[in-house]
């Protein structure tokens, strides 16, 4: 095994294993230097971990999902305990060198640190899903394009540069300078696999796809990227070695390269690209946008995309498109067939919207419009952020629960809420509706401190070199991007249950205190009975007709004030990144999941129903009053507070929509929701009897797909419940 000299740097323990390299490496130097040992782990990975073209596309495949320990794009080192100890057992000749590992890398399983620190009720605030707060390290979009603008030549100068800045820290830097070193050998290897596969390749599609890794790795990554094809190469090395994460601005970053180079190589190049990104299930791909200035920032590779989205109709990677008062109508058609073709895809967020609201954080407008989708549909600041993404939620119907039990949960018994006292002497609504907000308070406070200590624990222990040098900020300040490095660091805490809860305070405010039908005493028994008992209230509350997403001024008042007060008092809570948190809503695969949480509720949801909202429109089937109803309804709330993907999720009947008639009539929908600063529409296009199809007969819609909480996905692969969930959203004619 062949070490690096750096700083006199000696086999402290000779390996006889060669299947766990980053650890080996990580572990076979003196330096104490977290940044070094993670630089020597690279090395050692890059030269041994699988390098494959990709079967279908050519494209190199390099990641380090074959070894017990690597490092990830969402936290950095990780070492597998269960998995190293699964290899003692497997391999006992081998036993001294693995446990070797986990005595001397324990430390890094920062998951168990995490855990460890929570307390048994912010641990019971998950277990109950009452909310959630860090767990995990989160998404982002560093600018890996970096290594194809520059080469790694390009990006030793900086590192360099600023080395000589920061004098008194040169293991942060000489780390990188190591990783890079990694990444030179693994160019070489890509290199030298493409040549010896070319020999043997069965058809022309194979041998083009293996002189593109031939042609770009004869300089490349020392040297810049030539053309598109290229390009493409070196960012599928990077994106993988980085753990697969989001593209972010492709059709900006990658469109000078398109520009310069041959349309037919790079069409190819692109297709190639995206069959790519969805076989390894990338999340989020943005097009299109404004600048400050609002000048449109569409260019021709943004209708390419638009165009091969369309062509396979695949559900990754998730597409998103900015939109603003200068979009082009002819961009916007183009979105809303490609729609039409049944993807769910692109999502449309308004720059109208998000700009304003990342500039209540302090992000200024040149940054602003730079933002970008990551994950399922959380925003971040391409190449200049840690924005969390997402670092929690808040279940809201939960929060209702709670102010009727004195923060004890129905279903766990257990005080996981705060003290608001008996709700029977809540003798007027501001009392109640008080005790509400008190419980969001408590609840948000909670998944915001969870999230806080994760995120020390992420700085602590991990070092994340790629993602450090690649976002701007860390290198100047001579931080980690997980350690306050990158120049913004925000965070973002989810609501759920949105019209949920809006319905439950909806009524509870009228048929307790307008109308004193009944007494708040007997709303908490009858939520207690599950409405046992109580059939009359029950049907009083599940028919009112007090359902959000219906344009009635009643309600949208208080969906207007409830939504806005959690997503201003988010920002008074500051993250350990830096910055403050924010609130937004994408449910993801959980919106039947939060709807299990709580037990019954005022808007006529019993114990064991999950049927909850999976955007911040209606709950599914309550909105009846029409499209325009909904979105007016929407517009209740203050788009420019989230800034984290406040997504609206909206059916519309495919036969309706797949017409030049159908596509006028969705894009006045558009402009009548944009135009007041709606920040996001997420469409889904079909037909509600294929979905009732689809759950009896899956293998004959393995293709069907649906906008879930914020992404894409085959409906099929969805569970019955959250599939029960979809197929209650309201159908709308256009």
């Amino acid at each position: 095994m062949k070490f690096y000299i750096h700083g006199g740097v000696f086999i402290m323990y000779n390996f006889k294993i060669t299947d766990e390299p980053f650890a080996r490496g990580y572990l076979g130097c003196d330096s104490e230097s977290k940044f070094i040992r993670t630089g020597y782990g690279y090395i050692e990975a890059c030269k041994s971990l699988r390098v494959n073209a990709d079967e279908n596309t050519g494209l190199p495949w390099c990641a380090m999902g074959d070894m017990a320990v690597a490092t990830t794009s969402y936290g950095g080192q990780s070492p597998n305990i269960g998995w190293l100890e699964a290899k003692i057992r497997e391999n006992p000749d081998n036993a001294e060198d693995y446990q070797y590992i986990i005595d001397n890398m324990r430390d890094l399983d920062v998951g168990a640190h995490i855990w460890g620190s929570f307390t048994e009720r912010e641990s019971n605030t998950i277990n109950t899903s009452t909310g959630w707060g860090g767990t995990w390290g989160g998404h982002s979009v560093p600018d890996l394009i970096d290594f194809a603008r520059y080469g790694t030549d390009g990006l030793r100068e900086k590192l360099n540069y600023y080395k000589s800045i920061n004098i008194d820290i040169p293991d942060f830097y000489d780390g990188m300078l190591l990783m890079l070193d990694g990444v030179d050998i693994l160019g070489k290897r890509i290199y030298d696999m493409a040549c010896e596969k070319i020999k043997t390749a069965e058809n022309d599609d194979q041998r083009r796809r293996l002189q593109r890794q031939i042609d770009t790795f004869s300089h490349c990554p020392k040297e810049p990227a030539k053309t598109f094809a290229e390009a493409c190469c070196v960012y599928v090395m990077i994106f993988t070695l980085d753990g697969i994460d989001s593209p972010g601005h492709f059709d900006w970053y990658m469109g000078d390269f398109w520009d310069k180079s041959d349309y037919a190589e790079s069409r190819a190049a692109l297709e190639d690209i995206w069959e790519f990104f969805h076989n390894t299930r990338t999340w989020n791909l943005c097009i299109s946008g404004s600048d400050e200035n609002w000048n449109d920032k569409t260019n021709a590779l943004s209708y390419e995309i638009l165009d091969v989205c369309a062509k396979y109709k695949y559900q990754t990677p998730n597409l998103t498109m900015r939109c603003h008062r200068n979009t082009p109508e002819k961009l916007l058609r183009a979105a809303a067939k490609a729609m039409a073709a049944g993807t769910g895809m692109p999502t449309l967020y308004n720059d109208e919207a998000m700009c304003p609201a990342l500039e209540r954080m302090g992000i200024c407008p040149a940054d602003s419009h730079l933002y970008v989708m990551n994950g399922c549909n959380q925003v971040d600041i391409q190449g200049k952020s840690h924005m969390g993404l997402e670092d929690g939620e808040v279940n809201l119907g939960m929060a209702v629960e709670f102010a009727f039990f004195n923060g004890v949960g129905q279903k766990s018994g257990k005080k996981i809420g705060c003290d608001t006292g008996d709700v029977s002497d809540f003798d007027t609504f501001e009392k109640f509706y008080a005790a509400v907000k008190a419980q969001v308070a408590y609840i948000t406070d909670t998944a915001c401190s969870m999230s806080n200590k994760s995120q020390r624990q992420y700085a602590k222990y991990t070092a994340n070199p790629i993602r450090t040098l690649t976002t701007e900020g860390c290198l100047i300040k001579g931080k980690d991007y997980k350690d306050g490095g990158p120049l913004y660091g925000h965070g973002q805490i989810l609501a759920e249950g949105v019209p949920d809860s809006i319905d439950s305070i909806a009524n509870v405010k009228k048929f307790v205190y307008d109308e004193k039908k009944y007494t708040i005493t007997e709303v908490r028994d009858a939520l207690a009975a599950d409405f046992e008992g109580y059939e009359e209230m029950y049907e009083t509350f599940k028919n009112s007709g007090l359902n959000f997403g219906n344009d009635i001024d009643y309600v949208d008042e208080i969906a207007g004030d409830f939504i806005d007060y959690y997503n201003s008092y988010l920002m008074t809570k500051p993250t350990v990144r830096g910055g403050f948190f924010s609130g937004g809503c994408s449910p993801f695969v959980r919106a039947a999941q939060n709807g299990r949480a709580p037990g019954a509720l005022p808007n006529g949801k019993k114990r064991d129903e999950y049927l909850y909202g999976d955007s911040i429109g209606a709950t599914p089937g309550r909105d009846v009053n029409g499209p325009t109803a909904l979105l007016s309804s929407c517009l209740a709330f203050d788009h420019t507070l989230p800034t984290s993907g406040f997504i609206l999720n909206i059916r519309f009947d495919h036969n309706l929509f797949n017409t030049e008639k159908g596509i006028d009539g969705f894009l006045a929908l558009y402009h009548a929701y944009f135009d007041n600063k709606g920040q996001q529409l997420s469409v889904t296009v079909l037909n509600r009897e294929d979905l009732l199809d689809a759950m009896e007969n899956p293998d004959a819609h393995r293709n069907l797909i649906v906008r879930v909480g914020g992404y894409s996905d085959y409906f099929v692969n969805l569970g019955r419940d959250l599939q029960e969930n979809i197929v209650a959203r309201t159908d709308y004619d256009i």
